[in-house]
């Protein structure tokens, strides 16, 4: 009796497909990164490589520790360069034997290659190896029993500006990390399998970005681990939210934790006088995201609110500095967001106006909004009770009375303080 089509259809969704949606595609069981601190890992993948050498000069100069994702061949071909990175203060974790897909190997090969390429990369380097990540992030059963077996964590990614592509530039890979990345973020990045060229020019653009972000780049065993899977799944849209609608963060020339994010739009609120003009449907606006990460810092604590408003006031003077000089946002009439905070007194002082949300999109606002404030707030949903009573706002102001209301401190004007 022949094998079925549909037994052998059964089996290639069993052992491959299915594993890698589970572990490669929604990374189920992969090691995340916390957004509690401010850091976010570097990762090299495809070295040892001839730009690796480079690539640790480069990082020694910036100050930067990261981890490399070594291919075992290469690193056996190449010992002196392994005995850099160790020596640079740097982490080695595995990325194969070679460095071929899972789906050309059947469970028991990746497993039982998988196993010996861990034992042998801890005798290269004299340290046992803790982190592993499959080439192209391809799963079959057998790679997530070998790494059971050994107690290896699997590590992917969040952030892949595709720095291997041949024709990829330093200033778009520096640009993609900068704004993709996110407090506990992983960073994918190659020192191996090409010219690295672009990715060795992008660095120093890339590490001063991500601090003028005060995100400090790292290695991956300097990130705190996220155990809480729903959040991680949360940061994982964010991101991806982020980079498909151009989202800039918003740094702060005093070293502050940026709060605010911006990106260019169309208005599609009601129209609105605002500053002598009318700001209607379709005009060019800059939409408000808050860094809830932050503004996580200030929930549940004496005077959060007061400390809150400073912020946010020092912030607004960081964003209409960063609309006046980025040419993407000349002709931006007016800036704005949605919100269910019923700080009102406050909104007013900064120079907003409140327009009500109405019909089904309130609704869906609202439990969008108050799931992020039981993920961030302190008190999470035990703080429940008071936002069911709060309901979103879309809040609205007009760039040049922001730009004449805040000083060069960021601080509201006395005439402000006065009025409130």
């Amino acid at each position: 009796m022949g094998i079925s089509l549909e037994l052998i259809a059964g089996l290639v969704i069993a052992v491959y497909l299915l594993p890698d949606l589970l572990f490669h595609h929604l990374q189920c069981g992969a090691w995340h990164g916390s957004d509690s601190g401010r850091r976010v890992a570097l990762t090299f993948d495809d070295g040892p490589g001839p730009a690796t050498m480079d690539i640790l000069a480069e990082l020694d100069r910036l100050a930067v520790k990261a981890t490399f994702f070594v291919v075992l061949d290469q690193a056996l071909r190449h010992p002196d360069w392994m005995q850099r990175i160790v020596a640079g203060g740097h982490e080695v974790g595995l990325h194969g034997d070679r460095h071929q897909s899972s789906y050309l190997q059947t469970p028991w090969q990746t497993a039982r290659r998988l196993m010996q390429a861990a034992r042998t990369l801890a005798v290269v380097t004299g340290q046992p190896v803790r982190w592993y990540r499959p080439p192209w992030g391809h799963h079959n059963l057998g790679t997530w029993w070998a790494c059971r077996r050994l107690g290896l964590r699997r590590v992917l990614w969040t952030v892949a500006p595709n720095d291997w592509k041949p024709r990829q530039r330093p200033e778009g890979i520096a640009r993609h990390v900068t704004r993709a990345s996110l407090p506990g973020g992983i960073v994918v990045l190659h020192d191996g399998g090409g010219d690295r060229t672009a990715t060795l020019g992008a660095l120093a653009p890339l590490v001063d970005g991500l601090r003028a972000g005060r995100l400090e780049p790292g290695r991956v065993s300097d990130l705190e681990e996220e155990r809480s899977g729903f959040k991680w799944m949360w940061k994982w849209w964010e991101t991806r939210f982020s980079l498909y609608w151009a989202i800039d963060r918003i740094p702060s020339p005093e070293g502050n934790p940026p709060i605010l994010r911006i990106g260019r739009i169309r208005y599609h609120g009601p129209r609105l006088p605002l500053g002598g003009a009318t700001l209607k449907p379709g005009d060019p606006f800059a939409e408000i995201h808050f860094d809830n990460s932050v503004l996580a810092q200030f929930s549940g604590t004496g005077g959060q609110s007061v400390v809150a408003y400073r912020a946010v006031g020092r912030a607004l003077h960081d964003l209409i500095a960063f609309l006046d000089r980025e040419p993407k946002y000349r002709g931006v009439k007016a800036v704005g967001g949605i919100t269910i905070l019923d700080a009102h007194q406050a909104v007013d002082r900064l120079g907003f106006v409140r327009i009500p949300v109405t019909g089904l999109k309130r609704w869906f606002l609202w439990a969008y909004l108050v799931l992020l404030m039981a993920m961030y707030h302190r008190e999470g949903w035990r703080n429940l009770r008071r936002m069911r009573h709060l309901r979103p706002v879309l809040l609205v102001a007009d760039v040049g009375g922001l730009r004449r209301r805040f000083t060069a401190r960021g601080r509201p004007s006395p005439a402000d303080k006065a009025s409130g």
